[in-house]
């Protein structure tokens, strides 16, 4: 097979990481004065979603490794997100929970995620969005079908 421009340009890794930026940069614009990545957007909603999460628990959620989810949630904890706790039946583990403070901005950077969510579905229109959505599903469960 002959490799050409056209050809790499239509393959899925170099598709995928196009979405992701441009993804990442709609996000960027709307979540802009709050200085949240879609990363720590994702950990915040968990920790509030499931108080008390294990981090370890939250790296497998978000699909952090173990270096990149202590990073995230040292940096959560930092600006006053959120706190951690030693689990009381595992002196390893930390449990994570969301501050007051964590709440009201999750409030915002939610708002700002919708906005952008809002912009992509409504330049592919509403079936065509769900059904990317759909496919993504379908896509990133590929590993958990074969293993």
């Amino acid at each position: 097979m002959a490799l050409t421009a056209d050809w790499m340009l239509n393959t899925h890794g170099i598709l995928l990481r196009r979405c992701q930026q441009v993804a990442l940069a709609i996000f960027t614009e709307e979540a802009a004065d709050l200085g949240f990545s879609p990363t720590h957007f994702s950990a915040l909603a968990f920790i509030q979603i499931e108080p008390g999460i294990h981090q370890n628990v939250l790296g497998e959620r978000v699909a952090l490794d173990r270096s990149s989810v202590t990073k995230c949630v040292e940096n959560l904890e930092g600006r006053g997100m959120i706190r951690r706790e030693v689990d009381r039946n595992d002196k390893r583990a930390r449990l994570l929970f969301i501050t007051s403070e964590g709440e009201e901005m999750l409030e915002k950077v939610a708002a700002a995620a919708a906005r952008a969510r809002a912009r992509i579905e409504q330049s592919l229109g509403q079936e065509r969005f769900l059904n990317f959505l759909k496919d993504m599903k379908a896509f990133s469960s590929i590993l958990d079908k074969e293993g």
